[in-house]
């Protein structure tokens, strides 16, 4: 058995197939990855490779975009049997390490340890200061590894899916409020909001600053990774009309090819509950019917309690708990 570092373009098929082979759970299938998630995760990754030599050439002007998809394999026999990637989260020294997978039959015997342990030190060896990843409640195993690897439970969400049989009653915008799209590189009313809601112990960890949350060159690489990946966002944000201070904000994310699954994401400031039973009917309804026939996904932090009370209110199912570390 040995490690390598992940190679692209080349490695992308490998990656795409070893990410479903290995998010199989045979003792939970609720975890397992779907045949239209496995339809998103393909198309995801043949729209990265498409555009993957215009983004070497966008590397070689702006260094922060080097460290884009970085990984590495676990082979067994010369076949790889376990992965891990992480990334640089846009011009900061924080890195989310995401995928840790290892193959059922190879579990339980330390390549996972080894993948994290790798991936800590190259993102080490590139300044990094902070590491973050997400395991789902539940996964004993996973949970325990990255606690004794130094790792620290700071936030929690939960997973919803809504299958879109009924339409959801949308009530009509509350007085007070406007709803205005985003312009696709439009990112500092998120941010504004994120930092007024976001709790300070969260920030510990997932610091609120501008760094963190203009992506610069990365949103237009990732508008057209959607689009040739056949998948269309939409922003959009609330507005009060006194003050214009934004006041929620959410996206809806649609297929625009057969299969797959669409998603949404909302965030609403407390100060303003009542936006959350409005927003979350409008994007499920919005995303249902400019892509009808598909699940949509959803997640929503523990911190956000008004957006989980209006959950609550429809057909939406809880599928798990993802934990932040």
């Amino acid at each position: 058995m040995s490690i390598r570092p992940l190679n692209l373009p080349s490695d992308f098929n490998v990656l795409t197939e070893l990410i479903v082979d290995s998010f199989q759970y045979p003792e939970n299938e609720s975890w397992s990855v779907g045949t239209d998630d496995q339809e998103n995760i393909q198309d995801m990754f043949t729209g990265v490779q498409r555009i993957w030599p215009l983004l070497r050439l966008v590397q070689f002007f702006s260094p922060a975009l080097r460290d884009v998809l970085h990984g590495y394999f676990w082979e067994h026999e010369g076949l790889p049997v376990g992965m891990i990637v992480m990334q640089r989260q846009n011009k900061t020294n924080t890195w989310r390490i995401g995928n840790v997978a290892v193959l059922p039959a190879f579990r339980r015997q330390g390549i996972a340890r080894k993948l994290v342990a790798a991936a800590l030190d190259f993102i080490r060896e590139r300044g990094g200061e902070m590491a973050l990843l997400d395991v789902i409640s539940g996964n004993i195993p996973a949970y325990s590894l990255y606690e004794q690897m130094g790792f620290v439970h700071y936030n929690s969400r939960h997973e919803f899916e809504y299958l879109g049989e009924t339409p959801l009653t949308e009530p009509p915008i509350l007085e007070g409020y406007v709803v205005s799209k985003l312009k696709p590189l439009a990112w500092r009313p998120r941010f504004e909001l994120s930092k007024e809601i976001t709790p300070k112990d969260i920030q510990q960890y997932e610091p609120v600053t501008e760094a963190h949350y203009n992506p610069g060159v990365m949103m237009p690489l990732s508008l057209l990774v959607m689009k040739v990946s056949g998948m269309k966002m939409q922003r959009v944000v609330i507005h009060t009309i006194d003050d214009g201070k934004t006041a929620a904000f959410g996206l809806y994310q649609v297929r625009k090819r057969a299969g797959g699954v669409n998603g949404i994401a909302l965030r609403v400031n407390p100060d303003h509950p009542d936006l959350a039973g409005y927003l979350l009917p409008f994007l499920l309804n919005t995303a249902t019917r400019l892509s009808p026939g598909r699940r949509i996904e959803f997640s929503v932090p523990y911190w956000q309690e008004r957006v989980l009370e209006a959950v609550s209110h429809t057909p939406c199912v809880k599928k798990y708990e993802y934990h932040s570390m």
